[in-house]
């Protein structure tokens, strides 16, 4: 199981949070980096990096090839 960080911070007026520096480093996560937000119910919002989402999922779509080349035809007549 991945390790906890316990710290807290206050959602601001606008609706902002400021990631404690415990769980900023411990989740790896840089200044910069783009996160997905979801809620997982009440009380819980959980942040992801999207760059391990592209990584998680890519590879996984099946198109024996056909889908590159398709793209490639498409950017030939764009030309």
């Amino acid at each position: 199981m991945a390790e906890k960080v316990k710290n807290q911070t206050r959602v601001s007026s606008k609706h902002q949070v400021t990631i404690p520096k415990g769980a900023f480093r411990t989740a790896g996560l840089e200044p910069g980096d783009v996160v997905k937000v979801e809620a997982e119910g009440a009380g819980r919002v959980v942040l992801t990096r999207v760059a391990e989402l592209v990584d998680r999922y890519s590879g996984r779509l099946e198109t024996r090839g056909d889908l590159g080349e398709r793209v490639r035809g498409l950017r030939e007549e764009w030309r």
